[in-house]
């Protein structure tokens, strides 16, 4: 096959990220494995074409979510669209829509991170820094705490200090394993923040922390023992499950099957439960099941911690490959 058959790409994968693990509320996340995937063939026409995922729903145009984090980029490492080779854009979706497993986050992050591999082609004089993407990042999103997984990997707490924005690692143990159950509707982001309070009573912040607190304890050590009984929230998980039916039955079923705790996976409405391995298929079928039983279709997914920073992949790809024009 001759070089005129193949065009250049550039590919991102980033991963779903289940934000807040209980009372980690905006600060605490984690990358799962399961990703939206993001592919630019250059020197192409402009195009957008979608698989998987919503693919009917999404935008196909300069509005795309992913299209507007790489602008973003761009303006913030001072070069212009125009200023670079024009492209079509693949995306490749596997995580649910609305689903709270960080889907708006992933296609900022490989939004960003698309543009910082163009940049480092074309323009590397201008490459950001990781820390630079995380804090454009998170400007976008609006908190931390799902593109700071889905573009660092595995476990990660956000804070600020006087420097600015920083993460570290959470870690999370080998022999851990996550239940995402995600019943078959979508609940947004702002609707979910809308039933939270303005202010929270006192006994709660103290309960919040000492959870928090416990959970790190439970991680770090590891002693995944200190989770049974529950992981408690006060500040979002008490408020956010009135918007999702069933989910004190698929808790309870969740736990009865062998999960050590049950979690509200960002704003909802997927619920994920934290387990052996060796059960964790039990557990996905008891969640399947008892969201059925109250009506609503769900499907649930094991699903392994992924590690890595998400960085952008060059490649070659065969001319004919490359999705039609669905702008």
């Amino acid at each position: 096959m001759n070089s005129s058959s193949m065009s250049l790409t550039l590919s991102v994968r980033v991963p779903a990220t289940s934000a807040n693990l209980g009372p980690g509320f905006d600060c605490l996340g984690l990358a799962l494995q399961l990703y939206n995937s993001f592919t630019i063939t250059l020197d192409r026409p402009f195009a957008i074409h979608v698989t998987g995922e919503s693919a009917d729903s999404l935008p196909k145009t300069a509005d795309n979510v992913v299209m507007r984090s790489l602008r973003g980029a761009l303006a913030a490492a001072g070069v212009a669209l125009d200023d670079l080779p024009s492209f079509a854009l693949h995306l490749d979706n596997q995580i649910p829509v609305s689903s709270g497993l960080g889907s708006s986050a992933s296609a900022i992050v490989g939004g960003l991170v698309l543009a910082n591999g163009l940049l480092a082609r074309f323009v590397p004089k201008s490459v950001l820094t990781r820390e630079r993407l995380l804090e454009l990042a998170t400007e976008m999103e609006g908190h931390p705490d799902n593109v700071a997984p889905a573009l660092c990997g595995g476990g990660v707490l956000a804070f600020h200090d006087r420097a600015g924005l920083r993460t570290t690692a959470v870690p999370i143990p080998d022999n851990l394993r996550f239940v995402a159950a995600t019943p078959d509707f979508a609940l947004s982001t702002e609707m979910a923040r809308r039933v939270l309070p303005d202010a929270y009573r006192r006994a709660d912040a103290i309960e919040n922390v000492a959870q928090c607190a416990r959970l790190m304890l439970a991680l770090a050590k590891p002693d995944l023992d200190l989770l049974r009984g529950g992981i408690v929230d006060t500040f979002h998980e008490p408020y956010r499950k009135r918007l999702v039916p069933g989910a004190d039955e698929v808790e309870r079923a969740a736990i009865a099957a062998g999960a050590y705790a049950v979690t509200l996976s960002g704003a909802g409405p997927t619920l994920l439960a934290w387990c052996k391995p060796e059960v964790a298929t039990a557990v996905a079928d008891e969640m399947t099941l008892a969201w059925r039983n109250v009506g609503i279709p769900c499907r649930a997914l094991v699903l392994k911690p992924v590690y890595g920073e998400t960085l952008p992949q060059w490649g070659m790809e065969e001319n004919d490959a490359i999705p039609v024009n669905e702008v």
